[in-house]
């Protein structure tokens, strides 16, 4: 999964993480991955919420999303220079 630059667009990630970025941006709010489970149609399962925590963690790492308290994941504000704020 490439790092977020300037103009990327998510059709560069692979559509599971698509998927979990579009549900973030479409949240009213920051979202917790036991949130994005059902909306990216997987059972509620321990399993599955540590395995989309893992993807939204890499995200974050990547540039994609940020996570501003632990397990809030929102979309990633980037600065005018290009860069991205991680935790």
């Amino acid at each position: 999964m490439p790092n977020w630059q300037p103009g990327m667009g998510v059709e560069k990630l692979p559509r599971a993480y698509r998927d979990i970025i579009e549900v973030v941006q479409d949240a009213h709010g920051p979202v917790r991955a036991k949130q994005v489970v059902p909306r990216i149609g997987l059972p509620a399962e321990v399993g599955k919420i540590e395995t989309v925590r893992a993807k939204l963690k890499r995200l974050v790492a990547r540039g994609w999303l940020e996570e501003d308290d632990p397990g809030l994941f929102t979309v990633a504000h980037h600065r005018a220079d290009g860069s991205f704020n991680s935790s």
